[in-house]
């Protein structure tokens, strides 16, 4: 029986650890002793408020290493401050390395770290506290010996079981989350009876018998750190070429040597001739740096094809490939109504939801190596890290996880993999002290690897570097192009064409040059017609190089990049729609008409009045205003009209240029018709009322949005000025989340369209990150604990006198269903709401409904002032928020009469309050205050934050920037940050369709600024 599949009454075991951890005697045999002591499964109650740290995968030993003083003094610092009230500590296996330490024992691996046994010992002494320990494999004797058990139980207050079911009190019931250490998922360590002596997997062996003989080979030092066990065979390729043929690469400088030795001897017959020295030198360095280059390029094709060779073979497998096999495991028992699972084993840190659920592994307090991606196509780098990682559950309204990890340099590279590694890429761990980088729920969780938004990252990176090398060609052939080609290539060139060649080809080349620096701009918005255009130009330059003066050098330049440009199609994918080109073709038809038309009748009017009647006079004109249209003057004109030529090629130049930005444009967003319109309304209604519960994300359902769907998730979104506003977050199960964005931004590159998200939520900027989005702060949501607010106190005095004066007043709050008020009462409001409302239209994209009291918003809350005369005074609109287990805040009004007493809306959101938590609601969120981090001085110090806190100052009286903060702020609320997320190509654009969203630009001040009337 293995920890994961206990038997039917494997709970008869099951053994509370607030019934006394007693030290039971060994018995006659280890299986009897270890039955006595070691149950298969233990639980530990969690109350409400308590939390539970699971670590695992210490493998300390009875010598401290350096990953091991890490991972004790973080625990014991978290330890230590703890602070009041219940909890547990769950080590999850493998804390104590046995397989690997002869000799070894948990007495002598506690003792070699005092002061992480001490923490425990002290955690385990308060009450309501515990301590497991969840036996492992390399520490699979303690479920036998009759020994360790003992020795945790007297040094560290702990006791030991194979499992451990953590009991969760929340309001919506009791959950479980299972807690083993997750080897019984990987043949290799799998041990068929824990408590059999004699049952030794494969991994023990490899352990034992032949890791020994590795640790002394130099090269392989490291074998038994590998993070990924399958990776083997790439980590020994990899050391080969870093520290075997990396060393030895000095040897391929001596043909570089033998070359300059040679050149020798020419070079002192030639100083004689002063004139010459300088172009000599000059293309005797360039062959040397040509030879150089040859060598590196042969250096790293060497490396690369030793590394390809050897990579493939597999020493292995040892362990299990990353953790699959548990997250599998996890979504089943999560189906079944399970929680969530925690493992260990694989020390690789891992969050994610599962549907029901949530996976989480703890990871380790290891030195672990792993591969990292080389400079300039060179094999990876197998780097060393000291990791320490842990998952803490807490018991709240419903369970949060936390995943905390930590890293640090474990050192022992050699010169070259550092040269050779690239710099590491942000993935969310900070260096140094363990920091939380993912929560659940509220998040995609963490890491985050999916090859739709990596391709994406790849591809804005390939895109940016296509323009960049464009634009260096463009520049190089306009300069090529205005110079004067070398004497001796133009001879030879000469003796072969007319110069007339040469001449045109040269000013070609600058018409080439000009259009590839117009492309560019395509190409870095990864337009596909930019691409196709690009690429036969840059084909064409190539051999304009070649015909105007044997510029090789351009040539190949021209050509290289443009077979780079073919490799990379792929991250080319905006096509023009069939609205942009019929567009398109209007305008040139339209375009080349009215021009020739207009031409043609010029050339009539300066004609012989006789031959202008003529029919074939008047045909030819045409065909010759056609010809120079494109450049041809072959044709000539019946009668001469000062610079038209030229006017006329200038003309078609534009056209074509006119022709080429309108198909390199976004392509046009395609509304729906009403009744598909009518069914994704309904789609995306069912999926917010299933998935959404952030308090944006019934704003998903406006009218001017439209929706994207892909598996159970629906992204809301509008496409205003060829930008792409996303706004709430997507919304569907976590576990989809990510493979979610993937294909929606897959989608608007399609379309060519930047996306940028409004009002995006802190547990969301992993995903947009990962697509390569930028996040901009933009200010704090209010959310209002109903159960813990009161009006009690000095500090809420001013709100407790001005909902009292409203009280006195003769006011009174009714709620509402909106979907079914009366008519008169829905007039009213309507009446209402427009008095106080500044501009013609509701403003707002990201935070508001933009309709009210619409028959299909069922399930919202509408709270309404009544005056002492019975009639409507202000009203405050709710949308449902189930993250928050309570409401929202659409819109608040109150009426303009001047007789109605100050503090109207507070009394309303005070009443609200008080009855969301006589019905059992939890949150209710307020109004959103822009960047009050920055107004608080929370974001630090700095000229930067000085200069935005100024201009908020500035802006406020015509913008509600602090008032809105201060407002907010008296009902002491918990502030959750928003952000708003922009593309890399852009920004322009993206701010302006932002700001006519949410209608900035209807303000005063700023208003001005953005519209051009």
């Amino acid at each position: 029986m293995t920890p994961a599949e206990p038997d039917a009454d494997s709970h008869a075991d099951d053994e509370p650890l607030d019934q006394g951890s007693g030290d039971e005697p060994a018995g006659a045999g280890f299986v009897e002793a270890a039955e006595d002591t070691v149950p298969d499964l233990i639980t530990v109650p969690l109350p409400p408020g308590a939390k539970a740290l699971v670590c695992g995968d210490l493998h300390l030993a009875p010598h401290p290493t350096d990953a091991s003083a890490q991972i004790e003094r973080d625990l014991a610092d978290r330890l230590d401050g703890w602070g009041d009230g219940p909890g547990a500590v769950v080590l999850n296996g493998d804390v104590i390395e046995l397989w690997g330490e002869p000799g070894g024992t948990v007495e002598a691996a506690l003792d070699a770290h005092p002061r992480l046994t001490g923490a425990l010992r002290a955690f385990a002494a308060a009450p309501g506290r515990h301590v497991v320990v969840v036996v492992g494999n390399h520490d699979a004797a303690i479920a036998w010996d009759g020994v360790s058990a003992k020795t945790f139980a007297r040094q560290a207050g702990a006791r030991c079981a194979l499992a451990v079911e953590l009991d969760v009190e929340t309001p919506a019931g009791r959950r479980v989350v299972r807690v083993e250490h997750g080897h019984a998922y990987d043949p290799a360590n799998a041990l068929r009876d824990p408590r059999n002596p004699l049952d030794s997997p494969l991994g023990q062996h490899i352990v034992q018998e032949v890791l020994p003989e590795v640790r002394h080979t130099p090269l392989l030092a490291d074998l038994t750190a590998i993070a990924d066990p399958n990776a083997i065979g790439q980590y020994v390729a990899s050391r080969l070429v870093y520290r075997r043929l990396g060393p030895r690469a000095w040897w391929l400088l001596l043909p570089l040597l033998a070359a300059v030795l040679l050149r020798v001897p020419e070079l002192l017959t030639r100083s004689s001739v002063l004139g010459r020295l300088p172009r000599w030198t000059a293309l005797a360095g360039a062959g040397l740096i040509a030879q150089a280059a040859l060598l590196v390029l042969l250096a790293v094709l060497t490396s690369r094809v030793l590394y390809t060779a050897m990579a493939g073979s597999r020493l292995g497998p040892r362990g299990m490939h990353l953790n699959g096999t548990p997250r599998a495991v996890a979504a089943s028992l999560c189906a079944d109504g399970l929680a969530g699972l925690v493992t260990g084993h694989t020390h690789q840190p891992e969050l994610a939801a599962v549907p029901g659920g949530f996976y989480a592994n703890s990871g380790c307090g290891v030195r672990c190596v792993e591969a990292r991606p080389a400079r300039w196509f060179l094999p990876p780098v197998f780097a060393p890290v000291l990791r320490r990682s842990w998952v803490e559950v807490t018991a709240g309204r419903d369970i949060q996880v936390d995943l905390v990890v930590g890293e640090s340099d474990g050192g022992g590279q050699a010169r070259l993999e550092r040269l050779a590694a690239r710099r590491r890429p942000a993935t969310g761990v900070p260096p140094g002290t363990p920091r939380v980088v993912a929560s659940l729920p509220g998040a995609a969780g963490w890491p985050l690897h999916h090859t739709g938004l990596d391709r994406r990252v790849r591809d804005e990176r390939t895109r940016r570097v296509a323009a960049w090398a464009v634009a260096a060609v463009a520049a190089l052939s306009l300069v090529s192009a205005l110079t004067t080609p070398l004497r001796g290539r133009l001879a030879a060139l000469l003796e072969r064409l007319p110069v007339e060649v040469p001449q045109a080809a040269a000013a070609t080349v600058v018409f080439s040059g000009t259009a590839l620096l117009l492309l560019a701009w395509g190409l870095r918005r990864g337009r596909r017609l930019a691409w196709t255009a690009t690429v036969l130009l840059l084909a064409a330059t190539a051999v304009l190089h070649v015909v105007k003066g044997i510029d090789v050098e351009e040539a190949a330049l021209a050509a290289v990049v443009a077979g780079w440009l073919v490799w990379h199609r792929g991250a080319f994918p905006s096509r023009p729609g069939s609205q942009q080109v019929r567009r398109a073709t209007v305008a040139l038809l339209a375009g080349g008409l009215l021009v020739g038309a207009v031409s043609a009748a010029l050339v009539l009017a300066a004609g012989e009045r006789g031959r202008a009647g003529s029919g074939h006079d008047a045909g030819l004109t045409a065909r010759a205003v056609a010809d120079r249209l494109v450049g041809d003057r072959v044709v000539p004109l019946p009668a001469a009209v000062p610079l038209l030529a030229p006017a006329l090629y200038a003309a078609g130049l534009s056209l074509l240029l006119l022709v080429g930005w309108l198909l390199v444009q976004p392509r046009l967003h395609r509304p729906p018709s009403v009744a598909e319109h009518r069914a994704d309304l309904e789609r995306a209604r069912r999926i917010v009322a299933e998935h959404g519960g952030d308090t944006l994300a019934y704003f998903a359902l406006r009218d001017d949005k439209s929706w994207f769907f892909t598996g159970d998730c629906v992204v809301a979104y509008a496409v205003r000025d060829g930008v792409c506003l996303v706004s709430p977050d997507p919304i569907g199960p976590p576990e989809q989340w990510t493979a979610a964005w993937a294909e929606f931004t897959a989608f608007a590159d399609g379309h060519g369209w930047p996306v940028s998200v409004v009002g995006a939520a802190e547990g969301w900027l992993p995903v947009y990150r990962c697509a390569g989005l930028r996040p901009v702060y933009l200010g704090d949501e209010a959310i209002v604990d109903c159960g813990a607010f009161t009006l009690d106190g000095r500090a809420m005095k001013g709100l407790r006198s001005a909902c009292n004066r409203v009280r006195r007043a003769g006011f009174t709050v009714r709620f509402h269903d909106p979907a079914a008020l009366p008519d008169g009462l829905r007039e009213e409001l309507r009446a209402l709401m427009t008095q106080s409302r500044r501009g013609d239209v509701e403003r707002g994209f990201s935070m508001t409904l933009s309709r009210l009291f619409d028959p299909r918003d069922t399930g919202l809350l509408l709270a309404v002032a009544y005056g002492p005369d019975g009639r409507a005074a202000g009203f405050c609109h709710w949308i449902p928020a189930a993250d928050i287990a309570g409401w929202s805040l659409d819109v608040m009004r109150r009426g303009t009469d001047p007789d109605l007493p100050n503090g109207l809306t507070d009394f309303i959101i005070v009443e609200t309050i008080e009855r969301l938590r006589s019905l059992g609601s939890w949150g209710l969120g307020l109004n959103f205050a822009v960047m009050r981090q920055v107004l608080a001085g929370e974001r630090g110090e700095g000229h930067l934050n000085d200069l935005q806190r100024r201009l908020l100052h500035r802006f406020s009286g015509s913008m509600q920037i602090e008032s809105l903060w201060h407002f907010n702020d008296k009902y002491q609320p918990l502030w959750r940050p928003r952000y708003l997320l922009l593309s890399g190509t852009e920004l322009a654009a993206q701010g302006v369709a932002v700001a006519g969203a949410e209608g900035v630009s209807e303000l005063p001040v700023i208003g001005r600024l953005l519209n051009r009337s």
